[in-house]
C-alpha cells in the first residue's frame, strides 16, 4: 500500500481536484468521483473492485426491496438477510483464516483482505438501516448511492459516515474559499502527523520489540500507543480535508482522546464514526440503556465482543473488546462517582495507565505475548529496570516523544488560537510559512524511504 499512498498524495489527489474544479456541473462532478473513487480502489488490486461492485449492487437492490415491503415481518426477514449478506462477504474475506485455526483445520488458502473492507461494509449497513428505519428513502440514483459507498476519501480507513449525514451532500454541494483553507490545513496537518511523529515512532517501535529491559518494554507500549493515535488520527485529518476539497463535510473523528478523564470519554473522543455507528445500529437497536441491569450488561459485553471482532481476526482484538466492556461497566457501576470527585490529573492518569494496557493487548500477536509484555512492565521476566538499547531509544528520540505527548493534548490548538488572537494575519501567514516547510520536509521523508503504510489498511 505504500506506492498507493504516494500515488494518492501526489497525484491522485491534485489530478481530482483540478478536473472536479473545471466541471462545476454536481451531476457530472458526481460520475467523474465515482470513476476516480474505483480507479483508486482497484490501484491497490484491480479484482477488488469488482467485489465493491458487487456489494454496492446487492445493498442498492435490497432497500428497494425493503421500501416496497408492506408486511412487517417479511420485511424484518428482508433485512437480516441483507445483514447476513454484508456480514458473510466481510467475514470470509477476514475471519476464514481465524475460523480455521479455531477448528485446527490445515490449508494452504491465503485471502488477502480487501482495502476498506471492514468501512464500507458499515457504510453499506447504515444505508440498509436507515432505510428500514425509515431515516431515509431509497437513493434511486445508482451514481450517488455509489458515490457515497466508493468515495475515495473515506473508502481506504474511513471515517464510516452513515447515510443520512451524507445523503444531502450527494446532490447539493457548494465549494468556499474557507472550505478549502482549511481541507488544505487539515491535509497538511495529518501528513506531518504521520510522517514526522507516526513514522518515527513506528521506528522505535520496531527496535524495542525484543528488548528485555522494564524500561524498553514501557518505552514500547508507550511508542506504540502514541503512534497508532498520530497514525491513524493523521489519517482521518487528511481523508476529512481531501473531502472538504470535494464539498463534503464530514465530523471529525478524533478529539484529543489522550486527554479524557475516564473510559467513557476516551470513547468518546477516540474513533468517533465507530463509536457512532455501534450506537446507533447495535447498542440502541438492542435496548441500550433503558433496559434493566442484566440485558444492559449484556448489552454492553455483544458491543464491546463486537468492538474487538471488527478490528481484527484475532483473540487479542476480541479481549482488547471484552476489557473495555468490563471497564465501562466498572466505571458504570462502581467508580464514577469516585472519578468525579478526584483531581483531574488523578483520573487523567488512571485512563492513561487503562488505555496503554488495552493497547498492549491490541498491538500484541497473541494472549501469551500480551500478559508477558504487562508482565515486564511491572518487572516481571526482564533481565534489568533500562538495558543500553533502551536508553539510547530514549535518548535518541527523547524529543519525539515529547513532541507527541504535548501534540496528544490541546497545548497545540489552545496556542494557535492565543497567536491568531493576538496577530491576526501576521500569524496565518506565519503558520502557512511553517506548514509550507514541514510539508518539504515530510517529502524528504518520504522520498528518502522513511515513509510506512497506515496501521488502519490492516483493519
Amino acid at each position: 500500500m505504500v506506492f498507493t499512498d504516494l500515488i494518492f498524495l501526489f497525484c491522485f489527489l491534485p489530478i481530482s481536484v483540478l478536473l472536479t474544479k473545471l466541471i462545476r456541473n454536481v451531476k457530472l462532478q458526481n460520475i467523474l468521483l465515482v470513476v476516480l473513487s474505483l480507479l483508486f480502489y482497484a490501484w491497490s488490486n484491480p479484482i477488488y473492485v469488482v467485489l465493491l461492485i458487487l456489494s454496492i449492487l446487492w445493498n442498492y437492490f435490497t432497500a428497494f426491496e425493503l421500501e416496497a415491503q408492506n408486511d412487517e415481518k417479511t420485511k424484518k426477514i428482508l433485512l437480516i438477510v441483507s445483514v447476513v449478506v454484508n456480514l458473510f462477504i466481510l467475514g470470509f474475506y477476514k475471519y476464514t483464516g481465524f475460523l480455521m485455526d479455531i477448528l485446527h483445520i490445515q490449508s494452504d488458502l491465503k485471502i488477502a483482505l480487501p482495502v476498506g473492507l471492514s468501512f464500507f461494509t458499515f457504510s453499506e449497513l447504515s444505508y440498509i438501516f436507515d432505510v428500514y428505519n425509515g431515516k431515509s428513502k431509497p437513493q434511486k440514483n445508482i451514481i450517488l448511492f455509489t458515490l457515497y459507498v466508493s468515495f475515495f476519501g473515506k473508502i481506504s480507513m474511513g471515517p464510516i459516515v452513515s447515510y443520512h449525514e451524507m445523503e444531502d451532500q450527494l446532490r447539493n454541494r457548494t465549494l468556499s474559499k474557507a472550505q478549502y483553507a482549511s481541507g488544505m490545513v487539515l491535509i497538511s496537518k495529518g501528513l506531518i502527523k504521520k510522517v514526522l511523529l507516526a513514522d518515527q515512532l513506528s521506528y522505535v517501535y520496531s527496535i524495542l520489540q525484543n528488548n528485555t529491559s522494564t524500561l524498553g518494554v514501557w518505552l514500547l507500549a508507550i511508542s506504540y500507543m502514541l503512534q497508532i493515535y498520530f497514525d491513524f488520527s493523521g489519517y482521518s485529518d487528511m481523508a476529512i480535508g481531501l473531502s472538504k476539497f470535494f464539498c463534503f463535510d464530514f465530523k471529525p473523528n478524533f478529539d484529543h482522546p489522550y486527554t479524557a478523564t475516564s473510559v467513557q470519554d476516551f470513547w468518546r473522543k477516540w474513533h468517533i464514526s465507530l463509536s457512532q455507528w455501534f450506537r446507533d445500529y447495535l447498542y440502541i437497536p438492542l435496548g441500550g440503556n433503558r433496559v434493566d441491569k442484566n440485558t444492559y450488561i449484556r448489552n454492553i459485553f455483544i458491543v464491546w465482543f463486537c468492538t474487538g471482532l471488527w478490528h481484527g481476526a484475532n483473540w487479542t482484538f476480541i479481549l482488547w473488546g471484552l476489557y473495555y466492556g468490563c471497564l465501562l461497566l466498572l466505571e458504570k457501576f462502581f467508580l464514577r462517582e469516585k472519578l468525579e470527585k478526584l483531581p483531574k490529573p488523578i483520573s487523567h492518569i488512571y485512563t492513561l495507565l487503562v488505555v496503554l494496557i488495552g493497547w498492549v493487548f491490541f498491538m500484541s500477536p497473541n494472549i501469551t505475548t500480551a500478559f508477558s509484555t504487562l508482565g515486564k512492565m511491572i518487572g516481571i521476566g526482564t533481565t534489568t529496570f533500562a538495558n543500553n538499547q533502551a536508553k539510547f531509544m530514549l535518548k535518541s528520540y527523547f524529543i519525539v516523544f515529547v513532541l507527541a505527548i504535548l501534540l496528544s493534548t490541546k497545548v497545540y490548538d489552545r496556542i494557535q488560537i492565543f497567536v491568531y488572537n493576538q496577530y491576526k494575519m501576521k500569524a496565518v501567514y506565519t503558520t502557512w510559512t511553517i506548514y509550507i516547510i514541514l510539508l518539504i520536509v515530510c517529502i524528504a521523508f518520504i522520498v528518502g524511504g522513511t515513509y510506512h503504510s497506515f496501521l488502519y489498511f490492516a483493519f
